[in-house]
Protein backbone atom coordinates (compact mmCIF):
# COMPACT_ATOMS: atom_id res chain seq x y z
CA UNK A 1 0.00 0.00 0.00
CA UNK A 2 1.22 3.49 -0.81
CA UNK A 3 -0.04 6.81 0.54
CA UNK A 4 -1.06 8.75 -2.55
CA UNK A 5 -2.44 12.08 -1.32
CA UNK A 6 -2.88 14.46 1.59
CA UNK A 7 -5.59 17.13 1.73
CA UNK A 8 -5.10 19.99 4.22
CA UNK A 9 -7.41 22.84 5.11
CA UNK A 10 -5.53 26.09 4.47
CA UNK A 11 -6.35 29.67 5.41
CA UNK A 12 -4.18 30.87 2.47
CA UNK A 13 -3.94 28.37 -0.38
CA UNK A 14 -1.87 30.60 -2.69
CA UNK A 15 0.77 31.39 -0.07
CA UNK A 16 1.01 27.70 0.82
CA UNK A 17 1.27 26.66 -2.84
CA UNK A 18 4.17 29.07 -3.40
CA UNK A 19 5.90 27.91 -0.18
CA UNK A 20 5.65 24.22 -1.13
CA UNK A 21 7.11 24.95 -4.56
CA UNK A 22 9.87 27.25 -3.33
CA UNK A 23 11.12 25.28 -0.33
CA UNK A 24 10.03 21.67 -0.85
CA UNK A 25 10.18 21.17 -4.62
CA UNK A 26 6.52 20.33 -5.22
CA UNK A 27 5.06 21.29 -8.59
CA UNK A 28 1.60 22.70 -9.09
CA UNK A 29 -0.84 20.59 -11.10
CA UNK A 30 -4.09 22.55 -10.64
CA UNK A 31 -5.12 25.87 -9.09
CA UNK A 32 -8.80 26.62 -8.54
CA UNK A 33 -8.79 30.28 -7.59
CA UNK A 34 -8.26 30.83 -3.88
CA UNK A 35 -10.16 27.67 -2.96
CA UNK A 36 -7.72 24.90 -3.90
CA UNK A 37 -4.23 24.08 -5.11
CA UNK A 38 -3.16 20.57 -6.10
CA UNK A 39 0.56 19.81 -6.11
CA UNK A 40 2.74 16.73 -6.56
CA UNK A 41 6.20 15.65 -5.46
CA UNK A 42 8.74 13.64 -7.47
CA UNK A 43 7.54 10.35 -5.92
CA UNK A 44 3.95 10.88 -7.04
CA UNK A 45 2.47 12.02 -3.71
CA UNK A 46 -0.30 14.56 -4.28
CA UNK A 47 -0.71 17.38 -1.75
CA UNK A 48 -3.92 19.37 -1.82
CA UNK A 49 -4.46 22.58 0.14
CA UNK A 50 -8.05 23.79 0.24
CA UNK A 51 -10.11 26.60 1.73
CA UNK A 52 -13.58 25.10 1.70
CA UNK A 53 -15.09 26.67 4.83
CA UNK A 54 -18.56 25.57 3.77
CA UNK A 55 -17.48 21.93 3.88
CA UNK A 56 -16.57 22.21 7.57
CA UNK A 57 -20.24 22.44 8.56
CA UNK A 58 -21.40 19.17 10.06
CA UNK A 59 -17.88 17.76 9.94
CA UNK A 60 -15.82 17.58 13.11
CA UNK A 61 -12.59 18.96 11.59
CA UNK A 62 -10.17 20.15 14.30
CA UNK A 63 -10.28 23.93 14.57
CA UNK A 64 -7.03 24.06 16.53
CA UNK A 65 -4.58 23.91 13.65
CA UNK A 66 -1.55 23.72 15.92
CA UNK A 67 -2.17 19.98 16.27
CA UNK A 68 -1.98 19.46 12.51
CA UNK A 69 1.40 19.11 10.85
CA UNK A 70 3.12 17.48 7.95
CA UNK A 71 6.78 16.53 7.86
CA UNK A 72 9.56 16.64 5.32
CA UNK A 73 12.59 14.41 5.88
CA UNK A 74 15.98 15.79 4.94
CA UNK A 75 19.06 13.65 4.27
CA UNK A 76 21.26 15.28 6.91
CA UNK A 77 21.47 17.75 9.75
CA UNK A 78 23.27 20.07 7.32
CA UNK A 79 20.23 19.95 4.99
CA UNK A 80 17.87 20.75 7.87
CA UNK A 81 20.07 23.71 8.86
CA UNK A 82 20.27 24.96 5.26
CA UNK A 83 16.48 24.97 4.88
CA UNK A 84 16.14 26.68 8.26
CA UNK A 85 18.53 29.40 7.07
CA UNK A 86 16.61 29.89 3.78
CA UNK A 87 13.26 30.18 5.53
CA UNK A 88 14.66 32.53 8.19
CA UNK A 89 16.35 34.74 5.59
CA UNK A 90 13.05 35.00 3.71
CA UNK A 91 11.26 36.26 6.82
CA UNK A 92 9.49 33.12 8.01
CA UNK A 93 9.04 32.76 11.77
CA UNK A 94 10.98 29.54 12.26
CA UNK A 95 11.76 27.65 15.45
CA UNK A 96 15.52 27.03 15.80
CA UNK A 97 16.55 23.46 14.91
CA UNK A 98 16.98 21.13 17.89
CA UNK A 99 17.27 17.49 18.82
CA UNK A 100 13.81 15.96 19.13
CA UNK A 101 12.90 12.28 19.27
CA UNK A 102 16.42 11.33 18.18
CA UNK A 103 16.30 13.57 15.09
CA UNK A 104 17.44 17.10 14.20
CA UNK A 105 14.34 19.14 13.43
CA UNK A 106 12.40 22.38 13.48
CA UNK A 107 8.80 23.50 12.99
CA UNK A 108 7.18 26.53 11.44
CA UNK A 109 3.62 27.61 10.77
CA UNK A 110 2.45 27.71 7.15
CA UNK A 111 0.32 30.65 6.06
CA UNK A 112 -2.57 28.18 5.93
CA UNK A 113 -2.45 27.73 9.72
CA UNK A 114 -0.98 24.24 10.14
CA UNK A 115 2.62 23.39 11.07
CA UNK A 116 5.40 21.96 8.96
CA UNK A 117 8.16 19.84 10.46
CA UNK A 118 11.56 19.64 8.79
CA UNK A 119 13.63 16.80 10.20
CA UNK A 120 16.26 14.17 9.72
CA UNK A 121 15.04 10.59 9.81
CA UNK A 122 13.75 9.72 13.28
CA UNK A 123 15.12 6.40 14.47
CA UNK A 124 12.52 3.97 15.73
CA UNK A 125 13.58 2.01 18.78
CA UNK A 126 12.99 -1.75 18.49
CA UNK A 127 10.35 -1.68 21.23
CA UNK A 128 8.40 0.96 19.27
CA UNK A 129 8.50 -0.84 15.93
CA UNK A 130 5.25 -2.34 14.73
CA UNK A 131 5.21 -6.08 15.05
CA UNK A 132 2.47 -8.07 13.46
CA UNK A 133 0.57 -10.27 15.84
CA UNK A 134 1.24 -13.98 15.31
CA UNK A 135 -1.47 -15.77 13.31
Amino acid sequence: MKLNHINLYSQDTEADRVMFEQYFGLRTLVVRGIKMAIMQDNDGLVLIVNHFDNKLEGFNYPRQFDILHIGFIQKSRKDVDALYERLSADGWEVQAPRNAHGAWSFYFRAKGGYFIEVTTLTPVRPEEAYRRAPC
